[in-house]
């Protein structure tokens, strides 16, 4: 009888911590609810995953998805996810804003005519969109891009403070073609960027980068003071010619401040630009690591030839950022400035989702007592519907050990989570 009382034991052990597993990962509800929960079948599907397919270090689903909005309806192709300083989730879709909390529930709907395409937050907990908007100028209907600065969001009284438009804030046009011209229909503004004293880079592309224009390129990062106001284009970034310092139909730039708040941020200028190959070409180096210099004549940006040197050095790791053709369209870029200091590369072509160290060498850190110190290769995707596959992701974004993905095509944000980071 003892030996039948010892196995009933080590069963119910065994199916207790099943249990509590699933209520971590799903929640009460989701785990004794239905048979056909589909949150559910997926758990006890991977819970039927042979033991020895799964890896040591990779990123695992943290479900559920979040498919609902700030106003509790569907999600309609959500192009951007960001985790503020405030902890609040943001997402952009083809509604427009959505705020969620962090157990993914409704907040608050910001309706945007035509949706947005990125979000973003500074220190001052105002919201940055990327979207567009119409206005009438000389009995003619212009559709123009706007980056949309809100305030208030976090304490429940959001309110639009300002607009940054193409082409009237270009510096620039003050004096040439100050208003718009048919080319201007076809810019876009991809994404912004925050500096620790609240002023923004905004990634914009569009059709004009011709050097004998006497319009700046459309290809470039503008620079932005907290309160709106250009200050510069960096036209040193070329906007027609692949390089180590160029800017090809930007899709996204990346700084470092992000969450979690702290007194002080170090001031750099440094970032990275993701860029989109033109139809039917690739790009050798379609993510770029660009340093802010001081110089005595000012500010210079150069290629970040650390991350450059290491390629091909299998004593360091087994991938790199600057690898030939290793993106195909990024989409999106994320950082986690948590102390681990990772890059998320978000490839739309090809639908995966690539990690980085800041050293650029492709991997995180080797688990404790691991044989070798090399950075593990933890890049995942692939086409589908699957709970590690994507379709188009356009966003992501990173906070506590969690990485989101607006993963547009499937209409839901994806959350994953180190298997090595579970406590």
């Amino acid at each position: 009888m003892s030996r039948f009382r010892n196995a009933a034991r080590r069963w119910t052990k065994t199916w207790g911590a099943l249990l509590a597993l699933g209520l971590l990962l799903v929640g009460c509800d989701a785990l004794l609810g239905s048979k056909q929960d589909p949150t559910t079948e997926e758990i006890f599907r991977v819970g039927r995953t042979e033991p020895g397919l799964l890896r040591e270090v990779e990123y695992v689903p943290l479900f559920p998805f979040y498919t609902l909005g700030g106003d509790g309806a569907p999600l309609e192709a959500p192009k951007d996810v960001y985790v503020g300083f405030d902890t609040f989730i943001y997402v952009v879709d083809a509604r427009g804003l959505h705020v969620l909390d962090q157990a993914g529930r409704p907040a608050t709907f910001i309706p945007i005519p035509g949706g947005a395409t990125s979000v973003i937050q500074d220190r001052r907990l105002h919201v940055y969109v990327t979207a567009r908007r119409d206005t009438t100028i000389g009995g003619r209907t212009w559709n123009l891009p706007v980056v949309l600065h809100y305030a208030g969001i976090p304490t429940g009284n959001p309110r639009l403070v300002d607009i940054i438009w193409h082409p009237f804030d270009d510096r620039s046009r003050r004096l040439n073609r100050p208003d718009p011209i048919p080319t201007d229909e076809q810019v876009e503004f991809t994404g912004v960027a925050v500096l620790a004293d609240n002023s923004i880079y905004v990634a914009r592309r569009g059709p004009v980068n011709d050097p004998a224009s006497v319009i700046l390129p459309h290809n470039t990062i503008l620079e932005f003071t907290p309160d709106g106001i250009n200050t510069q284009a960096l036209v040193t970034l070329d906007p027609r010619q692949p390089s180590l310092r160029s800017a090809i139909n930007p899709s996204d730039v990346l700084t470092f401040v992000h969450p979690p708040q702290r007194t002080t941020f170090p001031f750099l200028r440094d970032f990275y630009i993701a860029q989109t190959p033109p139809e039917g070409q690739q790009l050798r180096y379609a993510v770029l690591s660009i340093r802010a210099v001081e110089t005595p004549d000012g500010i210079e940006y150069r290629p970040d030839a650390d991350k450059i040197q290491i390629v091909g050095d299998t004593t360091r790791g087994d991938g790199f950022l600057y690898e030939d053709f290793k993106f195909g369209c990024p989409s999106d870029l994320a950082f986690a400035a948590d102390g681990t200091n990772y890059l998320f590369v978000l490839d739309a072509c090809k639908d995966s989702l690539f990690v980085f160290t800041s050293a650029g060498v492709e991997g995180v850190a080797p688990p404790p007592g691991a044989a070798s110190t090399k950075p593990v290769v933890v890049s995942f995707g692939g086409r589908g519907d699957g709970s590690r596959q994507f379709n188009n992701p356009q966003g992501v974004a990173y906070d506590r050990r969690i990485v989101y993905v607006a993963d547009t095509g499937n209409n839901r944000i994806a959350r994953f989570r180190l298997n090595t980071d579970f406590e």
